[in-house]
């Protein structure tokens, strides 16, 4: 066990090295990516107090992921032998079922990562007929309805509600939603835009960041934006596991009408 530092862009492992230590984040920030199609996906930031590097520990295989420090990083590197020798020792149950765990979210990453560049239409301002959210999770399909919430400004703002006695309310410029026990959703976690005669999604500065039609928008990424498509998007916001889903559907001039 020892504490370890990194500089900012610092590759502290890299994707296919092999899993031989674990890391408590004691200060900074770090981008967790995978490669996929030649491009490196970001799938999220983690901070102070977290945990990462278990799985290939507790597995026994190869990095997953990639890791880099965003910011000066401080963190306790606890080596895989002494990390086990908890378990065997402790809790003889518990290392399969930690084992379980990891195959679990390496099935749901693999899954999330199946991705390739979206060739559709960008939902261009000259072609827009509507554009309306649905909850694509229990938690926000409850809140906005069956028939979802209509954009009718732009921008057209995403977050939560800042007081806990306070209900949701849809607005012609946003959404604030009820985050429950949940911690994914900021007060102004995404917004939809116009730019450059498109639609776009964009980051305000989350401490989760978003995913857009599977890329990673965040402060700490390079990327604050994504282009939205004519049909539906898929936007979360928060990592993966963020029960704040929603589906967007743009549907262009002469479509008929297609959103659910």
């Amino acid at each position: 066990m020892e504490h370890v530092q990194y500089k900012k862009g610092e590759v502290i492992y890299r994707e296919g090295d092999p899993g031989d230590a674990i890391f408590v984040l004691e200060e900074g920030a770090v981008a967790v990516s995978r490669e996929v199609s030649g491009r490196q996906v970001r799938l999220a930031v983690i901070g102070k107090g977290e945990i990462f590097g278990e799985s290939g520990v507790i597995l026994g295989k190869p990095r997953s992921t990639t890791m880099t420090a965003l910011s000066p990083v401080s963190a306790l590197k606890v080596d895989r032998p002494q990390f086990l020798q908890v378990f065997s020792e402790d809790n003889p149950i518990g290392l399969p079922l930690l084992r379980m765990l990891c195959t679990r979210l390496e099935k749901a990453d693999r899954r999330m990562l199946d991705i390739e560049d979206d060739t559709r239409e960008k939902a261009s301002l000259a072609r827009l007929e509507s554009v309306r959210i649905f909850g694509e999770s229990p938690l926000v399909a409850k809140q906005v309805g069956e028939r979802g919430a209509r954009v009718r400004q732009f921008p057209f703002r995403i977050g939560r509600v800042m007081t806990a006695n306070r209900p949701p309310s849809i607005r012609p410029d946003g959404l604030a939603l009820f985050p429950g026990n949940d911690a994914s959703l900021s007060p102004e976690h995404l917004a939809l835009e116009k730019r450059d005669g498109y639609l776009i999604v964009r980051d305000l500065g989350s401490y989760l960041g978003t995913l857009a039609n599977g890329r990673y928008l965040s402060r700490f990424s390079q990327e604050a934006t994504a282009p939205l498509y004519f049909g539906v998007n898929e936007v979360i916001a928060g990592t993966a596991d963020s029960p704040f889903r929603f589906r967007i559907v743009i549907e262009p001039r002469g479509s008929g009408g297609t959103a659910p």
